[in-house]
């Protein structure tokens, strides 16, 4: 329950848990997919993500407007196993119906070393097993069409991976979400030789 309540408190957030976002059901039952369509979208919007965000993600169109998903084959989860959803309609209150009108303008993303790792595992890790072997870490730059952004870090161990939100430049540790393969199960990574 705390870790809902921390989610809400992120402005109803940078993620935002599936269950919270209720699809119009006439048109979730009449086709599924038109809800994710995202033909209509302005020409500046972001329709492609940057590698590595694009292995496991995608850009998914909703009547509340651009959301960064998991695709096909994986899957994005918060601890309590709620669903993962970033939107670019970052608001304090309930997100409204926009349709096409709120978007991602840019995705940047940027393998991270040095301290700006350091800062940014230290962190994601608290509370994880120290012995383990580090992940390949990346920041990624979100800005919509609004002139918001906000600042997440992907944490990349092969055959799995976590996410961390950051708002104002200030990483959360209740924020951190697992990013799971459908078909392969997680394993440590393998020290480099």
């Amino acid at each position: 329950m705390a870790m809902r309540i921390g989610l809400v408190a992120l402005s109803l957030l940078t993620m935002l848990p599936v269950s919270r976002i209720s699809l119009p059901a006439n048109a979730a039952a009449a086709d599924p997919a038109a809800a994710h369509d995202c033909s209509g979208a302005p020409p500046d919007a972001v329709t492609a993500l940057p590698s590595p965000l694009s292995r496991w993600g995608e850009i998914v169109c909703t009547p509340y407007g651009q959301m960064l998903a998991s695709h096909k084959g994986w899957m994005w989860l918060m601890p309590d196993l709620d669903t993962v959803l970033v939107p670019a309609q970052i608001s304090d209150t309930k997100p409204e119906p926009v349709g096409n009108k709120i978007y991602f303008t840019k995705i940047d993303a940027v393998r991270i070393k040095g301290p700006e790792f350091d800062e940014a595992y230290k962190t994601f890790h608290d509370g994880f097993d120290d012995q383990e072997v580090k992940p390949d870490g990346y920041r990624i730059d979100l800005t919509t069409v609004e002139g918001k952004s906000l600042r997440m870090y992907f944490f990349d161990y092969d055959t799995y991976a976590w996410g961390m939100s950051c708002p104002d430049n200030k990483c959360q540790t209740d924020s951190r979400f697992m990013i799971l393969n459908r078909s392969t199960p997680p394993r440590p990574r393998e020290p480099s030789i």
